[in-house]
């Protein structure tokens, strides 16, 4: 049976937690309605897949190599509100204490982190579950690679992406690159949306053919391409996530280790988590249980 990697998008959580809840405050009057959000995600997330290995990846603040070549990337992304900013040193201390690895590198987005691992971990025998809701990431997915969808509890192989959006990972890319991207600032095809994106690479298989093909189109779907094609090859390199970042670190390096339920327990009763507290308890009954039982 293989080894199991679950690798989460870090910085996808945060936001969520940030959002989904209501403005908690603890004891001392600091917010930490994204640092229980967080907590009680990854909670839930470590008992339905129960994984060997774990690794939570974050995007570091400061620009990255998509940066460098296009200035305008990202360019209409908020900043991250201070009030979030302030809690994320608290849920990465928390993240370590349940024996869990953090990845983050400069000039390297979580998405990189995440493709350059996987690719690792699948070459050395792993299946890889990508815990994000960001669908750029559906190009990763081949037989041993997995998404799980956090917000909808969906669980995509190459069928449900093909279900879902009518084309297959290896298509993924193509289909970024045509219908753009208005949160990272990316510009895709004038008139081509998901519809289209999906009929054409249905049709013609991938971008390459569609540019090679474009005078078979449609007047006004013609000229959309001819002028989008320089801007197209911009966008690939945008949306196509990068595999081979040089970094020491191995899938066997991301064994999950034995929480420290005694910190754990202090930071939870700082912060006012009653209801963690409670589980932290639980689970130094059940540890104290099968410690007995396995000194006799």
């Amino acid at each position: 049976m293989d080894k199991k990697l679950v690798l989460v998008d870090g910085s996808s959580y945060l936001y969520r937690a940030f959002y989904a809840l209501p403005p908690l405050t603890s004891p001392k009057g600091e917010p930490t309605g994204a640092i229980y959000g967080f907590i009680r995600m990854i909670s839930t997330l470590i008992k339905e897949l129960n994984p060997e290995y774990m690794a939570v990846v974050f995007d570091l603040p400061g620009k990255t190599f998509r940066h460098e070549k296009y200035k305008e990337y990202k360019a209409t992304r908020k900043e991250t509100p201070d009030e979030l900013k302030v809690q994320i040193p608290k849920i990465k201390e928390i993240i370590k204490l349940w024996g869990i690895k953090i990845l983050e590198i400069p000039g390297y987005e979580a998405d990189d982190i995440i493709a350059t691992i996987a690719k690792k971990a699948v070459d050395k025998g792993f299946e890889v579950i990508i815990v994000t809701p960001d669908k750029d990431m559906m190009q990763l997915i081949d037989e041993k690679v997995f998404i799980l969808n956090p917000v909808t509890g969906e669980i995509f192989n190459r069928e449900k992406v093909k279900e879902k959006y009518g084309i297959y990972p290896e298509q993924f890319v193509d289909y970024l690159s045509m219908i753009g991207d208005t949160v990272d600032n990316i510009i895709g095809v004038r008139g081509v949306g998901p519809k289209t994106a999906e009929k054409l690479l249905n049709q013609y298989g991938n971008l390459k053919n569609i540019l090679e093909h474009k005078d078979q189109l449609k007047p006004k779907l013609k000229e959309a391409f001819e002028e989008a094609e320089e801007r197209l090859k911009e966008n690939i390199f945008l949306v196509s996530l990068e595999k081979n970042i040089d970094i020491d670190i191995q899938p066997e390096d991301l064994k999950k280790e034995k929480a420290d339920l005694l910190k754990l327990r202090d930071i939870f009763k700082e912060l006012g988590f009653k209801s963690l507290l409670k589980d932290i308890e639980k689970k130094k009954v059940i540890e104290k249980k099968v410690e007995q039982r396995t000194l006799f």
